[in-house]
């Protein structure tokens, strides 16, 4: 399994690195780079079974089944072909089998969209996959911005309440909680719930990846090149760099 775990590892470095070269090198200009971060565990001795204990992604296999529940982000917005838009790219690069549930406007709180459909948000999605009697070797939940109404504690709740789910309905799989993320040309009030999706991944051990750690990914330098113009999405050069930064933050969990 440790095996799988390197070829997976290797894939995540050829992503980071391709798409910091297209990105970083092409148009950002100075805002930054994407650094590799060692794993503390990488030259763990420990046999899989206690590496799992301490990392929930030792065990994925090479090619994983993968759920992504996520909002317009992850549904592929200002991107101009869906192929392009940082999930795609993530998983192709990394072999997952995929299984990409993106819904605009909704969140870990946030099930009601404007078109009228209720019963959307990210537990009651997770709800209808477990109908389907379909095993996941991972879930993602990526998502946020859309509940920057939601009071700060009734939003850890919920995203521990997710997670809580994910766990119950897929008790052998990793659970990442990818935290909500936009340019600054809107402004952040969409990310006025970040501290609390973070509080919720921690108290309910599920592995987070940190937009604005160890410090913001999308900043006053770089965001106008990576804005799809709406103030609030991000174009193809914006998801490519999504794809490298959490890519990147994914290997640092990586034995």
């Amino acid at each position: 399994m440790l095996d799988a775990s390197r070829t997976v590892r290797s894939r995540t470095r050829t992503l980071a690195r391709i798409a910091a070269a297209i990105v970083l090198g092409a148009v950002l200009g100075g805002a930054g780079s994407v650094v590799l971060a060692p794993d503390p565990l990488a030259s763990s001795e420990l046999a899989d079974e206690d590496l799992r204990s301490v990392n929930p992604l030792a065990g994925l296999p090479s090619e994983p089944a993968v759920l992504v529940i996520g909002d317009s982000y992850t549904e592929g917005i200002g991107a101009s072909r869906p192929d392009r838009g940082w999930v795609r790219i993530v998983a192709e690069t990394l072999s997952w089998n995929i299984t990409i549930d993106a819904v605009g406007g909704t969140g870990f709180a946030q099930g009601t969209i404007a078109n009228g459909r209720t019963d959307l948000a990210f537990r009651q999605r997770m709800d209808a996959h477990r109908a389907s009697d379909r095993d996941f070797d991972l879930v993602v939940l990526q998502g946020g911005l859309n509940d920057y109404f939601v009071p700060h504690r009734a939003e850890v709740a919920t995203v521990v309440g997710a997670v809580e789910a994910a766990r119950e309905h897929w008790p052998d799989a990793a659970i990442v909680i990818f935290g909500p993320v936009e340019p600054l040309g809107g402004g952040v009030r969409h990310s006025a719930r970040a501290d609390a999706v973070r509080e919720g991944a921690e108290e309910s051990d599920a592995v987070y990846i940190d937009p604005a750690s160890p410090s913001p990914w999308f900043t006053q330098r770089n965001s106008a090149r990576f804005d799809s113009g709406d103030g609030l999405h991000v174009n193809d050069a914006g998801h490519a760099y999504l794809a490298a930064r959490f890519a990147a933050a994914l290997q640092a969990h990586l034995p």
